[in-house]
């Protein structure tokens, strides 16, 4: 017989999910084992005293005695007998069990019989919602105010100081009114004033490092997004919204320890801000997993965890008050709404890991780790209760928050691997064009020469044709010999143009090659070079020139050829009796080139247009335009610039800008 054989991807599925659901529930039985209330409790002796050890700390778990309905005094335990339940902090998390109409609020009385010896600190963990401790008949204080008509809530953890000596009483009156969990829910904790203090500030700083580790996380992604405004809501986004929300759930130690007074609805913006952190999950494993598909199943999950989101404000807020007996199933509602949505995360992740799609096993590891961790939460209620550490549902909403964390940093490494490989590769393509372009130009530029060459030499035989018969006056009437003297002149315009576009196809057809180049050096060499022949127009040459080397990238010839046309255009233009300068200065960025001339100027209505091609003041001299204009291209090509500043009759200044070497 054949045996089937099991798929990779399912194997690989099963294994991904065995493993981290293996991980988080050592991580979780560990945790229960060495950091919880329920284990680490004090020990009870037979006739229900609770011991307190001398040194270190314990949870007063066992020996309670619950009287519900009534706030007793010390003084009422002397006077005569009242009837109790025996209990257990964590058994009844309100007072619904004692009500037939199911009301969870109400007043109630606890009571322990304590004992030890020496100074001893009592840390009251949140009690539910107002209390007042009293130890051997003295009132010690407590948060809130317990009377119930004159009832005023406030959640804020609390420790207090006595001495024990031989048996202790213990009583702490509590009054609820505003939660759904009421009373001693949470067992307090006694030890000496030192482990205490240790135990506080371990919690703080632990709930420190998740809070503000996952805020910055928050505004670092929510930043991100608002750079790239990206047009559309991205998994960035919402992975920044997501750790916003957890931040905004695990503050709460903080807000415990000073005491605030608006329980209702610093209960609501908690709950709100778990299930908003469910809401943000489903976004990013929608856009991860299903980003095209499944628009109904998206619109229907959306809508649901927008409803619980909305539900867990207003019916704490609004309902709660009106009908009391609705908080029995609230909070279980609440708990099993999250694991049902965990489950349905770990499916979607299950079906991303099995179609292949990037960061799916990312995804199914953190989904797999807060749903274990919500049903591990859900199922050790009453059972498990921290010292230090966190919950179990929040040390899982932590895990997805880390592990998206690194999906987040996968996502962007391949993002910026692919921009690399694409700017590469567009860098070659932009090469290999240039390269391609600029052996165009050069066989362009060839060309025109050749073809300038080729038609230069009829033209300059049909010119001294015309001329020798025009001279020699062969069989001429008036009228030929004018015409001959017409075919002489045009042909004198055609030779013009043919220079010029040689002119033109020579800087075209060769893109210079950029070198470092010391500018004061090479102006020495250009005042040396074109001194003799700017002289021999008769005006003077003067060079101003800094010793401090200025240093550009530029291709000599190129950029000598562009300073030739500015010097010899301003020996045309200045008498003898004038004078030209040429001067360099720089301001650290750029290097400033002048040359200024105390020629004839240029009018106001000329001046724009010098540096275009075929524009010229020249008059009856067969100027084309075309040194301005190819002075200014060479420049630009340098990355600079070129400007004139000139006055009929004052002389003109060409100042050349061009970036130093830095």
């Amino acid at each position: 017989m054949r045996h089937a054989q099991i798929p990779k991807s399912v194997l690989r599925v099963v294994l991904a999910a065995i493993g981290t659901i293996a991980f988080i529930l050592l991580g979780l039985l560990a945790i229960t084992r060495y950091d919880n209330k329920y284990i680490t409790k004090a020990v009870l002796t037979q006739d229900y005293l609770t011991v307190v050890p001398e040194k270190g700390y314990c949870a007063l778990v066992d020996g309670w005695e619950l009287y519900p309905d009534v706030l007793l005094s010390p003084d009422d335990f002397f006077s005569e007998t009242q009837s109790y339940y025996r209990t257990w902090a964590g058994e009844y998390p309100n007072l619904s069990l004692f009500h037939d109409d199911g009301n969870p609020y109400g007043t109630s009385t606890w009571r322990l019989r304590l004992k030890g010896s020496g100074n001893v600190t009592l840390y009251l963990q949140e009690p539910l919602c107002s209390a007042k401790v009293f130890v051997n008949g003295s009132c010690l204080g407590g948060p809130g105010k317990v009377e119930p008509d004159n009832y005023s809530p406030l959640i804020r953890d609390t420790a207090y100081s006595f001495i024990l000596d031989g048996e202790t009483e213990l009583i702490i009156q509590t009054t609820n009114f505003s939660h759904y969990y009421g009373g001693i829910w949470y067992p307090p904790v006694i030890g000496d004033s030192d482990s205490i203090s240790h135990l506080i500030a371990s919690r703080m700083l632990l709930y420190g490092l998740l809070f503000f580790s996952t805020l910055t996380l928050a505004l670092f992604c929510i930043v991100l997004w608002r750079r790239r405004r990206a047009g559309s809501y991205s998994v960035e986004f919402y992975f920044g919204l997501l750790s916003l929300c957890f931040a905004l759930r695990i503050c709460y130690p903080f807000l415990r320890l000073f005491g605030i007074p608006l329980v209702r609805t610093l209960y609501a913006v908690e709950d709100a801000a778990s299930l908003a952190g469910i809401y943000f999950s489903l976004h990013i494993v929608f856009r991860l997993i299903l980003p095209d598909t499944c628009k109904r199943l998206k619109k229907i999950f959306t809508i649901l965890s927008l409803g619980m989101c909305g539900m867990v404000v207003v019916v704490p807020l609004f309902v709660l008050p009106a009908i009391p007996g609705l908080a029995l199933w609230y909070g279980t509602i609440i708990s099993w709404y999250k694991v049902i949505m965990s489950v349905f995360l770990i499916g979607l992740t299950v079906y991303g890991f099995f179609m292949g799609i990037p960061y799916a096993g990312i995804a199914l590891a953190a989904a797999a780790a807060n749903g274990c961790s919500l049903l591990y939460s859900v199922l050790t209620i009453g059972y498990y209760e921290p010292f230090i550490g966190a919950y179990p549902e929040e040390y899982g909403a932590f895990c997805m928050v880390i592990a998206f964390a690194v999906l987040m940093v996968q996502r962007s490494r391949a993002m910026s691997e692919e921009n690399q490989r694409l700017s590469m590769h567009l860098r070659e393509e932009v090469d290999e064009k240039t390269d391609h372009l600029q052996k165009l130009l050069v066989e362009r530029g060839q060309l025109i020469a050749e073809l300038g060459h080729d038609m230069k030499s009829p033209l300059t035989s049909m010119s001294n044709m015309a001329q020798i018969i025009r001279m020699n006056n062969i069989m001429l009437d008036q009228d030929t010999h004018d015409r001959m003297l017409i075919i002489e002149e045009q042909c004198g315009v055609l030779s013009e143009r043919l220079k010029s576009i040689q002119e033109i196809a020579a800087h075209a057809s060769a893109p210079g090659q950029m070198e470092p180049l010391v500018l004061n050096t090479f102006l020495g060499d250009l005042y040396h070079s074109c001194r003799p022949v700017i002289e021999l127009y008769g005006p003077q040459f003067i060079k101003k020139i800094p010793v401090r080397p200025c240093r550009i990238m530029a291709n000599r010839e190129q950029l000598y050829r562009a300073m030739e046309n500015v010097l010899y255009n301003a020996a045309d233009f200045t008498p003898p009796e004038g004078k030209i300068v040429l001067s360099l200065t720089d301001d650290g960025s750029y290097a400033y080139i002048r040359i200024s001339d105390t020629g004839c100027g240029i009018s106001e209505k000329d001046l724009p247009n010098i540096f275009r091609r075929s524009f010229t003041t020249r008059s009856g001299e067969g100027g084309q335009g075309l040194g301005l204009a190819i002075t200014r291209a060479i420049i630009l090509e340098h990355g600079g610039e070129i400007e004139a500043d000139s006055a009929e009759g004052k002389g003109t200044t060409f100042t050349i800008r061009l970036p130093l070497i830095r």
